[in-house]
């Protein structure tokens, strides 16, 4: 298990990409909320795609 993502609510305008790259993990609802940690090495690299892709630099990945 890696680390898990945050997310800072004050910067997120809610445009959804998260959740179109990691639909497991992400969702919007007005703005973007965490619904589980990701479990799989494939789920980390897309919570990794998804903060890079992030317009407003909301979304955080820790190390661990």
């Amino acid at each position: 298990m890696g680390p898990e993502p945050t997310v800072d609510v004050q910067r997120c305008i809610g445009c959804g990409a998260c959740a179109i790259l990691a639909p497991a993990v992400f969702a919007v609802v007005q703005r973007v909320r965490i619904t589980r940690p990701p479990g799989t090495a494939a789920e980390r690299a897309a919570v990794a795609a998804a903060a890079l892709v992030c317009p407003t630099g909301a979304i955080g990945v820790g190390r661990g």
